[in-house]
């Protein structure tokens, strides 16, 4: 059995006071998961992967990475280890070419008497940027990208942050809705490269997905929320159970076994 990477005990929240978002949530996170949270919309499954992530701090109880609280990491010790690609780039970086991005990425690695980037530096980003199939665009502004190509170099950028060049076991990518304007083709492009890297550098990941059939396909454990709180968490092929779908997403549904895989049928309601 793989060690316990992350661990969420009691975690509450509040957007308001006195009004309660989460409501004591607990869950563990094994070194070589894929974690698919689901649930409908407005659960907090985008509130839970940005606290994980330290962008939302202000919570009660605790996250562990490796046996240690979060908040009591150095930033750039936290940033080597734990990757966040948030659902889209923030406005100030599209006047930046996609390579100068990318060599962003390296900051959690730079040394104070350095005075630019280093040869490993260059090494990282350029199989950062093989890996994901974006090399072509390296010369281009990201304000010149459409919405699935920016989503590419977001993902090249988190690898980038994690020292793909290296092994990746230990290390965490936290993914926010990764199929946000992509088409079908780059959906499961996606999931198979984040699962290739689970399998061949060990890369333990973290994703928010609503598509129930892809995270069937690409995750080994799922959590589903509602209302703020964890209905159930275990192995996908537990969680994601007909009782469960029709009963968290006011759907009917039935899982079909067609050629040893499983999906959902949705049915007319």
């Amino acid at each position: 059995m793989n060690e316990t990477l992350l661990e969420i005990k009691g975690v509450e929240f509040s957007y308001e006071k006195d009004t309660k978002f989460f409501e004591k949530i607990s869950f563990s996170v094994s070194e070589g998961d894929v974690l698919a949270i689901i649930g409908r919309n407005g659960s907090g499954k985008s509130t839970l992967v940005k606290i994980i992530s330290r962008i939302i701090n202000n919570y009660s109880g605790s996250v562990s990475y490796a046996g240690k609280d979060i908040k009591n990491y150095e930033h750039k010790e936290f940033s080597r280890n734990i990757s966040y690609l948030p659902q889209v780039f923030p406005a100030y970086v599209n006047e930046l070419k996609v390579y100068d991005l990318l060599l962003l990425g390296r900051y959690a690695y730079i040394k104070s008497s350095q005075l630019s980037y280093s040869n490993e530096d260059v090494i990282v980003v350029n199989e950062a940027m093989e890996v994901c199939g974006v090399t072509q665009y390296k010369e281009k502004t990201l304000k010149t990208l459409s919405g699935g190509e920016r989503q590419k170099i977001l993902l090249t950028l988190s690898l980038v942050q994690l020292d793909i060049a290296h092994d990746l076991k230990g290390k965490i990518l936290i993914v926010d809705e990764p199929l946000t304007h992509l088409d079908i083709n780059y959906q499961y492009e996606t999931l198979s490269l984040l699962r290739d890297l689970n399998i061949k550098k060990g890369l333990t990941v973290i994703f928010v997905i609503h598509d129930l059939n892809l995270a069937l396909k690409y995750s080994s454990k799922t959590l589903l929320m509602n209302k703020g709180k964890m209905v159930d968490f275990g192995d996908t092929q537990k969680i994601i159970s007909q009782e469960n779908i029709n009963k968290n997403f006011l759907v009917s549904s039935e899982l079909v076994n067609h050629n040893n895989n499983t999906f959902i049928h949705y049915n007319d309601i």
